[in-house]
């Protein structure tokens, strides 16, 4: 005890406190927007999983070929599964506090621990979506990852560009409507440039180092060096995709704390 008050946790407890709140947000949101069935919940991962492998499909039936020689499925579908995960976390975030502002009379819970538990969820279904689908092309068309590991990292990196981005639009949406509007459009307009749909080495010299200024380009590379290592050139950096993922969550965070003061509950 403090002359002030209760002395304030430690980092391990408080580390403790924050992970048992996210995990009951996590329960929450199941149960909010899947109810209590048991099926619903698969709807989580079956969503990306059936757009995807509709998307991988439709290409493999064209029957046209990719530079390389790059299986047509495995392809568009290790594109397709990351982006929905980007386009999911962000298109959620201008209704994360609006639709979660009562929770904050607990004095537990945070804007922080809303955004978390949110984006973990559509982050583990993709995650889900994107492992179902690396298996059945292994089993079933012998097209193993060559490198799993950089296949995670570079979901991972998305993951953490998405939660960053997610975070700066929910708290801008304490102050002003204009998300809600525009967020999903600029999602789907940031598709041709966000490198879902092709890789780097496939465009003219003068148009790769500017393709390189978008960071999520560098994060789809990464993830088809892990499925097609050694097929075809990737080009990336991992400092460069590192640093906007630290500055947007940094960003994000502060700017939560900030929203937080001016949010009336």
């Amino acid at each position: 005890m403090t002359a002030g008050g209760p002395a304030a946790p430690s980092l391990g407890e408080a580390f403790r406190i924050q992970r048992r709140v996210v995990g009951a947000l996590l329960l929450r949101e199941l149960g909010a927007r899947f109810g209590r069935e048991n099926l619903g919940y698969l709807w989580l991962f079956l969503e990306p999983a059936l757009l995807g492998g509709a998307i991988g499909t439709i290409h493999h039936l064209s029957g046209h070929g990719l530079p390389g020689g790059l299986n047509i499925a495995a392809f568009w579908v290790v594109g397709y599964v990351p982006y929905y995960m980007v386009r999911s976390v962000v298109n959620r975030a201008p209704s994360a506090i609006v639709g979660n502002q009562s929770l904050l009379y607990h004095r537990r819970v945070t804007l922080l621990d809303i955004l978390i538990s949110r984006n973990l969820l559509e982050g583990a279904a993709s995650f889900g979506a994107m492992t179902a689908f690396v298996l059945v092309f292994g089993v079933v068309l012998g097209e193993w990852p060559r490198e799993p590991g950089r296949i995670v990292l570079g979901m991972a990196l998305m993951f953490g560009f998405a939660h960053g981005v997610a975070l700066l639009i929910a708290a801008g949406s304490v102050y002003t409507h204009l998300f809600d509007r525009v967020t999903h459009l600029a999602t789907y307009l940031s598709l041709p440039i966000s490198g879902a749909f092709f890789m780097v080495f496939w465009l003219p010299t003068e148009l790769q180092q500017a393709a390189l200024w978008v960071p999520t380009v560098h994060c789809f590379e990464m993830i088809r060096e892990g499925q097609f290592a050694g097929q075809v050139p990737v080009t990336y950096d991992l400092g460069y995709v590192l640093g906007w993922v630290a500055a947007l969550n940094l960003l994000g965070m502060a700017a939560l704390r900030r929203a937080r003061h001016d949010l009336v509950v």
